[in-house]
């Protein structure tokens, strides 16, 4: 009915070690969940664009600017004086593993 037991003996540094290894090898293969059952529009407002990616308005603004480090995450469209983003580009931000600096 029960399986063999095996014990084995590892330093309390073996076990941070091994449990590191197991957490950074199931994030490398986690992919956000999509919104489901809502109909995001071809242009999305930054409000909205906000909210998808879970951001900040301040942190979608930053994102918009190329830096030395890296290029423009996602890039807004300005239509009529308004800041629009194209669906498809926030759902590739999405589906995109990057790392960010803070700092």
């Amino acid at each position: 009915m029960y399986g063999t037991v095996t014990q084995i003996q590892v330093t309390p540094d073996q076990l941070t070690e091994l449990v590191r290894i197991a957490v950074r090898s199931e994030l490398a293969n986690y992919t956000p969940p999509q919104p489901e059952g809502v109909a995001l529009p071809e242009l999305m407002t930054r409000r909205q664009t906000a909210d998808t990616l879970q951001v900040s308005l301040t942190t979608l603004h930053d994102w918009a600017k190329d830096t030395d480090d890296r290029s423009a995450i996602l890039v807004p469209l300005k239509i009529n004086g308004r800041v629009r983003y194209r669906r498809s580009d926030v759902l590739a931000a999405l589906k995109e593993k990057r790392s960010f600096k803070v700092g």
